[in-house]
């Protein structure tokens, strides 16, 4: 057997599970958003896909319309149409955020 005939390694801390769930992308500040899937998510990090052709920053805002979450993430790989991110801070947004991100209260 070859390596290549071996699975690949799992980085994740934490595993994904896999959703679908409707979100919203943001990104400079809430200047710009853009609607997204929501395909699988973990505590640290979510695989989204985006409408064709759309292209988003390093550092965005995923806020989980359903839950009613917002993840400060760094997007880790772009493949078009998805992108998997990695959470670095997560919000509630019905809780006081903190003053760096109120402008995220009108999607909640």
């Amino acid at each position: 057997m070859s390596d290549e005939d071996l699975p690949p390694i799992e980085a994740r801390k934490s595993l994904r599970k896999r959703v679908l769930l409707g979100g919203i992308v943001v990104y400079n500040e809430g200047a710009f958003s853009t609607q997204c899937r929501i395909c699988d998510i973990s505590e640290g990090g979510a695989r989204i896909q985006l409408s064709g052709g759309q292209v988003i920053p390093t550092r965005v805002v995923l806020v989980d319309t359903r839950n009613r979450n917002a993840h400060v993430a760094e997007v880790m790989w772009f493949k078009p149409p998805e992108a998997g991110l990695r959470f670095l801070s997560s919000h509630q947004l019905a809780s006081d955020l903190p003053a760096h991100l109120h402008y995220l209260k009108g999607y909640a």
